[in-house]
């Protein structure tokens, strides 16, 4: 999503894009939130420096050193540009099929990692392919929960994302479920913010202003309510924070079910709501807006993305002069300006390193590594309900971690891939698509009293079958001498034909439309109304003085020929071609 404004505006890439709905809000906001802090960033940084020329430059590609010593990446795209990115995207909603192309259908099914989060799978022919996106199994958090169907309809799968080993050597992880792990490590933030409270100290929280701090708000709130403490001022430092709190109010479809129960009782889902009528929960789209408003007296409780290093650094180095200045009266007294906590937890293990190493020299950091993402040991329970898997990829530096006996238990082949470089696999497609047999080769057949027999034919392709049927021999010798004639007078004509026939053939099944008033011309005409390159051309396979024209067109992945004379027929060069022309005809038939 990072790059997705770069794609669709400054590359050649024109395909169609799908996205979940509440990938599509929340992702617009990232993105609008990174672009603000490196503009704000580099603002910043030309007004250390003196520099006019750094922030009339945001929207270029690069990097700057900011003032505090760290370099501040500028984004490749502008605002105007996001805005462009975001209409181009085809909403999805939950388990909604939708079919990108004729034959493929593509649906969603909850990852349990985040509002909208979806692993997808792509059905062609009634084969399944399964995409294994970020995912979780957690269910103490407010997303729906994973949805392990996916894995159970799916032929072939892919995971897309895991949790590199090297980055959370953790013994933990291989003794404690991960759901009870998710659990804990947020109950040990949340004790350590309430015992910062208790104090009237205030609090730093770095993390996103979604997904995971809005369970960690809701545990902090309830606690404090719980133990009679003063809520404290709760203070999200960030341009799109208010939109990110409250989208999990309107996205119940994607909620928990203990999340959705609530959305049909008087209470709100999450507590964001009742901080706000109680005028404890704040929005502040940056420090110069913070600087103007008027927050009510009580501790603060700050919020800060982690990309924002210019808030986070402010607030460290005020409350530190704080602490500086606050006498042995005020520090007997707990009036919260002797001491603060920084919170941190992050998916991100090296931004979040980088975090700690850059303000645990002067400041005690409490880093909780709260880790939703899929480990190896989480993706070995997940094969056990791969009940119909022929080809499983999985990324090297896991496969390299999953056990060797794990393949002697599957009925599956497992296979690794290393990113940036092509696995191929055999899916077996061909046994998906039907053959049907031409009925009347069967029932004579039958009349012969013959169950077993070697019969020559040719395949066609129509409308997603492949259609067997009997080439003229010397069973129909009743026409034999007729056909020979034939064939004979038109043997030029028709060696020219098949050079140059198209290797798909489909029989047009149009038996809903009424053909009688078509005419190449007229067809021809409808058919470039919507686009296509089409022309009404004389038949050159027609033997007789009074050639029947016959509509041709051309597309970038080939030819196709509409034959209207003697019942209507397509030949096609390529499988994509009869796809768009087969859907083109249907329309135009349809409109007509």
């Amino acid at each position: 999503m990072t790059l997705l404004p770069y794609i669709t505006e400054y590359t050649e890439f024109t395909g169609p894009i799908y996205a979940t709905e509440p990938t599509k809000a929340y992702g617009k906001c990232v993105l609008e939130e990174g672009l603000w802090v490196t503009d704000s960033g580099l603002q910043r940084s030309s007004s250390y420096t003196g520099s006019a020329s750094v922030a009339s430059t945001s929207t270029l590609a690069g990097d700057r050193p900011s003032e505090e010593g760290q370099t501040t990446h500028t984004m490749p795209y502008t605002q105007q540009d996001i805005i462009a990115a975001m209409e181009k995207i085809n909403d999805v909603r939950l388990n909604e099929i939708v079919a990108p192309v004729p034959f493929v259908q593509v649906y969603a099914r909850s990852s349990g990692y985040c509002i909208g989060g979806a692993n997808w799978t792509v059905a062609y022919k009634g084969h399944r392919t399964a995409f294994i996106s970020t995912s979780a199994f957690a269910t103490c958090l407010h997303p729906q929960e994973w949805d392990g169907s996916v894995l159970s309809e799916a032929q072939a799968i892919v995971f897309c994302d895991a949790v590199d080993p090297a980055e959370s050597e953790d013994s933990e992880i291989n003794t404690v479920p991960q759901n009870v792990q998710i659990s804990q490590r947020i109950n040990q933030l949340c004790s350590t913010a309430i015992s910062t409270l208790k104090q009237r100290s205030r609090v730093l929280l770095i993390g996103e202003p979604y997904g995971v701090t809005q369970d960690i708000l809701q545990v902090i709130a309830e606690n404090a309510m719980s133990m009679n403490l003063p809520l404290p001022q709760f203070i999200f430092i960030s341009p799109v924070a208010e939109h990110t709190v409250q989208y999990g109010n309107i996205m119940g479809e994607w909620l928990c079910a203990a999340k959705q129960a609530m959305l049909y009782l008087p209470e709100y889902p999450f507590v964001d709501k009742d901080l706000r009528q109680k005028g404890h929960l704040h929005f502040v789209r940056s420090l110069s807006e913070l600087a103007i408003r008027s927050i009510p007296q009580g501790i603060w409780f700050v919020i800060a993305s982690p990309r924002d290093t210019a808030t986070i650094n402010h607030f460290i180095r005020q409350w530190q002069q704080d602490a500086k200045q606050c006498g042995g009266a005020d520090m007997a007294a707990g009036t919260g300006a002797s001491k603060f906590s920084v919170l941190l937890y992050d998916d991100d293990v090296a931004r979040a390193q980088s975090i700690v190493n850059r303000i645990s020299a002067t400041n005690e950091v409490t880093y909780v590594p709260v880790s939703q993402r899929l480990t190896h040991h989480a993706i070995e329970q997940c094969l056990a309900g791969a009940t119909r898997a022929q080809h499983v990829l999985v990324p090297s530096h896991i496969y390299s971690r999953l056990p060797p006996s794990i393949s002697n238990n599957l009925d599956f082949k497992l296979l690794e891939y290393s990113y940036l470089q092509a696995t191929e696999i055999d899916l077996d497609t061909d046994r998906h698509l039907p053959l049907n047999i031409q009925k009347e080769m069967t029932q004579q057949l039958k009349r012969t009293g013959k169950q077993h027999a070697v019969v020559s034919g040719q395949l066609l392709l129509a409308a997603g079958e492949i259609r067997l049927e009997r080439i003229d021999d010397s069973s129909t010798a009743d026409s034999s001498s007729q056909d020979a004639e034939t064939k004979a007078k038109s043997k030029p004509d028709t060696q020219v034909a098949e050079a140059v026939r198209p290797s798909i053939r489909m029989a047009a099944n149009l038996d809903n439309y009424d053909l009688s008033a078509w005419t190449p011309e007229r067809l021809a005409s409808e058919l470039g109304d919507i686009g296509l390159n089409a022309a009404a051309v004389d038949d050159t396979t027609d033997a007789s003085s009074n050639k029947k024209k016959l509509v041709r067109i051309t597309i970038p992945s080939g030819t196709a020929t509409i034959r209207m004379h003697g019942g209507w027929t397509v030949d096609c060069t390529s499988v994509n071609t009869q796809w768009v022309v087969l859907d083109s005809l249907r329309q135009v038939l349809k409109a007509g």
